[in-house]
């Protein structure tokens, strides 16, 4: 007896630890686009406290890390966008940064499980006023199992071969500050409440799409 076990094509997701060059570039424009508080609450599901839209000036972040990002991707995707095989693109059409923002999530804020539209999407963890895994020590967290424990952690959620949907909790901590997740666009994901502290958790988070 012969048997050959074949493995098939998930689309995952890359983390990315940014240059602290472009970590300044970003911090630029996010004191840029609070003080313009152009609100983007409406355009996002996340019950958080404040969502300000960002500007990406001259296309620096869209060339100097997306794009590179796109290019690592189709590599492990047999040269292929994480989009639907019908769906009907123009030839030599290009991908555009259409929507980018910041989030400020104070303690108790939750940002719900969601997808995003376009193409890929990535979140930025700016500033992580908090560490994860000590959470789990919290009074209300007693009796409950470790790996139950999800207090103040981003999460990927996916459906495997068998129809199962499965997790992927990653712990944040101020060690995560200036990472990157570069994910599907319609890979869905969320983030938990924190508690015991009054400081921000910041984020940047934005979107591809394939241009008009």
């Amino acid at each position: 007896m012969q048997v050959r076990h074949e493995k098939p094509l998930v689309s995952g997701f890359s983390f990315i630890k940014l240059d602290q060059v472009v970590m300044d570039y970003l911090w630029k424009i996010v004191e840029k686009g609070t003080l313009e508080k152009k609100d983007y609450k409406d355009q996002i599901v996340a019950n958080i406290s404040k969502s300000y839209t960002l500007t990406d000036e001259n296309e620096y972040f869209f060339k100097t890390v997306c794009t590179p990002l796109v290019k690592e991707y189709r590599k492990t995707n047999q040269g292929q966008d994480p989009v639907n095989p019908n769906t009907l693109i123009k030839q030599n059409t290009r991908l555009v940064l259409n929507g980018l923002w910041v989030n400020y999530q104070y303690q108790n804020e939750i940002n719900p499980y969601h997808h995003h539209s376009g193409v890929y999407s990535f979140a930025i963890w700016m500033k992580i006023p908090y560490e994860s895994n000590k959470l789990s020590e919290l009074p209300q967290f007693k009796g409950t199992k470790k790996e139950n424990i999800r207090a103040g952690c981003f999460e990927f959620e996916y459906i495997n071969t068998i129809g199962g949907m499965r997790n992927i909790p990653i712990p944040l901590s101020p060690k995560l500050e200036g990472g990157m997740v570069f994910f599907p666009a319609t890979m869905r994901h969320c983030v938990y409440p924190f508690y015991g502290t009054d400081e921000a958790r910041i984020s940047i988070a934005g979107n591809l799409w394939y241009e008009n």
